[in-house]
């Protein structure tokens, strides 16, 4: 959402600090992804101010300090805060209530919108007429139209921005007790060997086995196009990783970034798909 908003060029030359409610109840994990795609704005990195969540998830961890060890790391972590009178270059507030699972419908990042939401005029692109053009003649689609309804022939869950447990425990929630769609080719790629394990450990890959999904080797895999993970000439994949780059996961290959959520939604439909609707059919 923020890549759309300031552009993949917006933060370029500086070091983002993230704050406010939304980062404070994000889990560990959530704020590693939202970190990870600092990156895709330009910036030199991101951050968010250690806490209680910061210290609990590090705490007993295999490599973490322990003993008197433990008790100076986390003396030094509670320093590494910004100082109450800072002042930053540039500050932009949202209001996150208002946002809905996002989509991309172009080549690059910042091309990324409300799954809701029609694709925008030329003029109202950042990236300028001529590149939101090609964008949308490489992707094969036209401003105005809707993303749901459109087909899915790939779903890649991985990578470094969403790799992680969490995003295979989101992904299993949707589609625990379904069918991937027949059409739709799905890997999943854990970011290691040890969320690998937990994967196993948790029983998630049962449900991923049953719905018809395939575990593939812990690494970078489809978001690169590494090894065989590529999707082929103009087929299209809902992938969570952090690139929509022309022929990124193969080349001409299409690519729609998008949550764990949205990807899951996908690889049991076969189409773009609000999440929301299949989370409602579980309450």
């Amino acid at each position: 959402f923020i890549i759309s908003q300031l552009s993949t060029s917006g933060a370029t030359g500086y070091f983002v600090e993230y704050a406010g409610d939304v980062f404070e109840n994000m889990t560990m994990e959530g704020r590693m992804t939202v970190c990870n795609l600092s990156i895709e704005m330009g910036a030199r990195g991101g951050m968010i101010a250690p806490d209680e969540t910061t210290i609990n998830y590090v705490k007993g961890r295999e490599f973490s300090p322990e003993g008197k060890a433990w008790e100076r790391a986390l003396a030094y972590y509670k320093t590494l805060k910004t100082d109450v009178d800072a002042v930053f270059d540039k500050e932009y507030t949202f209001d996150g209530s208002t946002i809905e699972p996002m989509i991309t419908y172009g080549t690059n990042p910042g091309m990324g919108m409300g799954i809701l939401h029609k694709i925008p005029d030329a003029e109202d692109v950042e990236a300028g007429v001529a590149t939101y053009e090609k964008s949308l003649n490489y992707m094969g689609f036209h401003e105005g139209e809707s993303m749901i309804g459109k087909k899915v022939d790939f779903v890649f869950l991985g990578s470094c921005t969403n790799g992680r447990i969490e995003d295979f425990r989101a992904f299993a929630s949707i589609v625990k007790g379904k069918k991937k769609a027949d059409h739709v080719t799905a890997w999943l790629v854990p970011g290691s060997h040890i969320v690998e394990a937990q994967i196993k450990e948790e029983g998630l890959l049962d449900i991923f086995n049953e719905a018809g999904f395939i575990l593939r080797q812990p690494g970078c895999s489809a978001c690169l196009a590494m090894n065989d993970d590529k999707i082929p000439p103009g087929k299209y994949a809902v992938s969570t990783s952090n690139r929509n780059f022309e022929g990124r996961q193969g080349p001409g290959s299409r690519t729609m970034l998008a949550s764990p959520l949205v990807a899951a939604a996908a690889a049991v439909t076969g189409v773009v798909t609000d999440p929301r609707d299949l989370i409602e059919e579980l309450v």
